[in-house]
């Protein structure tokens, strides 16, 4: 088992990365949490429940499911009160996105990468966090199947913060939100994985 890069190899690794974001995968990034709040936005005043909840219910359910499913789950939740049959995520999760709805969903969501989700969803015109996910773990270690030590660390609060502030200094060189270039980096990382994995893989690829 190879030892940990140091921040200045992360570093090195997102600028390569970086390196190869087309115009499509910048474009994708510079939208994605934009769209992820206009959807928030429609349902809100759709049903009447702020905002912030919205966020909160569709960050609740996101780990471990495709986007469409986390929209489709969201909405079922949000209008109905009850989850989608589709949904595929955590029962643990589910409660979490009905306590959202009626909590500040700052005092119940868990883990760095689901906050940072909700918080880039709510506003994504300032937000200055980064959704440290599997695809954006490789990118930083330059890998597309990462060991069991990776993904601990990644996953652990002393390797999320060191993700984090290495991707937004990335973000300051190319003048843009944290949250852009991690979006974009994530589309172009799911692109090779999708065109590497085979078709039982593949699920494992999508989010």
């Amino acid at each position: 088992m190879k030892s940990l890069p140091t921040s200045e190899e992360l570093l090195i690794n997102i600028r390569k990365w970086s390196e190869k974001l087309q115009e499509h995968h910048w474009q994708a990034g510079r939208t994605w949490y934009k769209h992820a709040n206009q959807l928030c936005i429609a349902l809100s005043e759709e049903t009447g429940a702020p905002i912030a909840n919205v966020c909160g219910v569709l960050a609740a359910l996101s780990p471990q499911v495709s986007w469409d499913v986390n929209i489709r789950s969201c909405e079922a939740v949000v209008r109905l009160g009850k989850i989608d049959k589709a949904y595929t995520g955590y029962k643990a999760n589910v409660e979490k996105a009905y306590a959202c709805l009626m909590a500040d969903p700052l005092e119940i969501l868990g883990g760095l990468k689901v906050l940072a989700f909700y918080k880039n969803i709510l506003d994504p015109v300032s937000s200055e966090d980064v959704t440290i996910d599997t695809h954006i773990g490789r990118v930083l270690f330059d890998k597309m199947s990462l060991e069991s030590n990776e993904v601990s660390y990644l996953f652990s609060k002393r390797g999320n913060l060191e993700a984090q502030e290495v991707i937004q200094k990335e973000s300051r060189r190319h003048k843009v939100r944290p949250h852009v270039l991690q979006a974009a980096l994530w589309v172009c990382v799911r692109e090779l994985a999708q065109a590497r994995a085979d078709k039982d893989q593949l699920p494992l690829y999508i989010k």
